[in-house]
């Protein structure tokens, strides 16, 4: 590709885009995933205080039995899921967008294999189209 096509495709959004028809997928995606990462931020926040809290729970000797039932005291565990769930959630489509549209710019599978760090048949799986009902794997 020459300089003024890339620059072409930069400017309109490349091949990978939805062909002037709406917002590029992986840009959606992108905006998803940073939109999880802002909204996590002060759950992160909270977490760290609250596993603090565990902590100095626990060198003063406290059974973990008691610190987990005490009401006063935090549990972690729900926000901990929900944090990794959505983040895992996020990443996955931000990556299976992001494959599909390096695909679709004529990249070839074993190159975003190797971009991602994963597999040409992990590549493949996540290009292949999805059947009513599939969903992706949250973690590879």
């Amino acid at each position: 590709m020459t300089e003024s096509e890339e620059a072409e495709t930069e400017e309109t959004g490349g091949t990978g885009g939805t062909g002037g028809t709406g917002e590029d997928p992986v840009v959606a995606a992108l905006s998803a995933l940073s939109d999880v990462a802002a909204s996590s931020a002060d759950d992160l926040i909270s977490l760290n205080e609250n596993l603090a809290a565990l902590h100095n729970h626990r060198v003063r000797g406290r059974s973990w039995h008691r610190i987990i039932s005490d009401v006063d005291s935090p549990n972690p565990l729900a926000s901990l899921t929900t944090i990794a769930t959505n983040f895992g959630r996020a990443s996955g489509a931000f990556r299976r967008a992001l494959a599909i549209g390096l695909r679709q710019e004529g990249m070839q599978v074993t190159e975003i294999a190797a971009l991602f760090g994963v597999s040409r048949q992990r590549v493949s799986a996540l290009i292949r189209p999805r059947r009513q009902g599939e969903s992706e794997q949250l973690f590879d």
